[in-house]
């Protein structure tokens, strides 16, 4: 960066944008009716608040609720082997097929509850 000697400011800054940025750099000086450049950088970047966001403690939360959404799948599919069998034959197959599906519910309800609480306790 070159300093340059008794000026207000001393330190100029230098940044390259495409073509589209450029465009959008001169819309928002029009709109805001500011004609130099180096007013309107200076107001950009000086008098807005930068914030930065760590999603890392969302990872857990898109993975259950990935998980969950492989396991409604799954359920899905249960129901409709279910219906498919009480359909062709009624027989004590499909009693258990109806014990299976409302563990696979109870598990996925539990799983659900996790997901809820660690949204809510943040």
């Amino acid at each position: 960066m070159k300093i340059i000697e008794n000026r207000e400011r001393s330190i100029q800054k230098k940044f390259f944008v495409n073509e589209k940025e450029n465009e959008r750099i001169k819309l928002m000086m029009r709109k805001t009716g500011i004609t130099n450049f180096s007013i309107f950088a200076r107001r950009a970047c000086c008098n807005k608040e930068i914030f930065s966001i760590d999603f890392s403690e969302y990872k857990n939360i898109i993975s259950e609720i990935s998980a969950t959404k492989s396991e409604l799948k799954r359920i899905g599919n249960n129901i409709n082997q279910i219906a498919k069998h009480l359909n062709e034959n009624k027989n004590n197959q499909t009693k258990e097929l109806m014990s299976n599906y409302q563990n696979q519910l109870e598990n996925l309800e539990d799983k659900i509850q996790k997901v809820i609480h660690y949204i809510s306790e943040g």
